[in-house]
């Protein structure tokens, strides 16, 4: 599944930002701003196991709202679900 960010700069896995948004939606979030504040108040043990790169000594962190917010609102929803589904 191509991720729509180009390649500088990127910080977090899609793979880990869609985890991520998943579980969000999974437990109860209904929005972009709450998916982003579940991540955000996910403990490091989560972000870890869902795929989260380790920026050592503090773990790792949670994506931003607004890397949330880019990557679900770009992301190809035919691909996504070909992925998923396959």
């Amino acid at each position: 599944m191509p991720d729509p960010r180009r390649a500088k700069g990127r910080r977090h896995p899609l793979t880990f930002v869609l985890a991520l948004a998943a579980c969000a939606v999974l437990a109860g979030a209904r929005s972009l701003t709450a998916i982003a504040e579940w991540a955000a108040d996910a403990p490091a043990t989560v972000l870890t196991a869902l795929g989260g790169p380790s920026r050592e000594p503090s773990g790792p962190t949670a994506p931003a709202e607004a890397t949330v917010r880019r990557v679900l609102q770009r992301i190809d929803g035919d691909a996504l679900d070909t992925a998923i589904g396959s």
